[in-house]
């Protein structure tokens, strides 16, 4: 885009005296005036829908400026940074690889998975995240003490260890403790048992394959002592065991005793 500027001073021609050759306006100036003037026309934007070229300028509106002003790359990138130092509303917006610095990013409801969120609104504190990666995930509570997180087949829950197959127990004189492995650990205590007396101990419950082991620990309390001794025990299927203690003593005896199975 070019500027038009006169090249001939017709004023000053009129100040010249009569029969000086300067005073005459030639055919060639006015042609040369003309065409400067047709090219600077034709190389200006027109003042509808007009296409610039190089880098065009224009005043710097105040920032706020809501107009039909044109807005330059100044007002541009101040009214950016206004935007992103402010609490800013999107709607129905994208944002392609954002970077946030600081700051905090509230009132996001339920951002589905596929966008990476949780499809939540809300976690509860120090729950274990379930999720497919589809759907919505879910939180499992801590809930009560010594609880377990276990399998439906389906989803996880929060249950209480006892209540888990393979886990049952039963924490009394004669208890016993089941393990998921299926070893079964049995314990009790039997009174009363005379001397040189063979007594059949039934367990609290059956083993189901396998009896691997019984041991007895013999309580005499005959005299005001305290003996052990070891006795003889055989086993009995999956549900019983012998014991018989032959240490010649004719007192009345306790036995502690611990059983293992499966």
């Amino acid at each position: 885009m070019s500027n038009y500027t006169k090249a001939t001073n017709f004023a000053t021609k009129d100040t010249l005296p009569t029969g000086n050759s300067g005073k005459i306006v030639k055919g060639t100036e006015i042609d040369n005036e003309f065409n400067a003037i047709a090219s600077a026309i034709s190389s200006k934007a027109d003042s509808a829908s007009p296409t610039f070229t190089g880098t065009p300028a224009a005043p710097t509106a105040a920032s706020g400026t809501n107009t039909t002003q044109l807005a330059t790359t100044a007002f541009v990138a101040g009214a950016v940074s206004d935007s992103l130092t402010a609490t800013t509303t999107l709607t129905n917006k994208t944002l392609t690889s954002p970077t946030i610095n600081g700051g905090t990013i509230s009132g996001i409801t339920d951002l589905a998975v596929a966008d990476g969120g949780t499809g939540r609104s809300t976690l509860t504190a120090n729950a274990v995240l379930v999720g497919n990666g589809t759907s919505g995930i879910n939180s499992v509570s801590p809930s009560t003490t010594d609880n377990v997180l276990i399998s439906n087949g389906t989803s996880w829950t929060s249950a209480a260890i006892s209540s888990i197959a393979g886990f049952d127990k039963l924490f009394a004189a004669n208890g016993y403790q089941k393990l998921p492995s299926g070893l079964l650990i049995q314990w009790g205590l039997t009174s009363g048992v005379p001397a040189d007396t063979t007594v059949t101990i039934t367990l609290p419950i059956a083993f189901s394959s396998g009896f691997v082991y019984a041991n007895i620990a013999v309580q005499d309390w005959s005299g005001g002592n305290e003996e052990m001794s070891t006795p003889f025990v055989g086993i009995n299927g999956l549900s019983s065991f012998t014991v018989r203690n032959t240490d010649g003593d004719t007192g009345i005896n306790n036995y502690r005793w611990i059983a293992i199975g499966y």
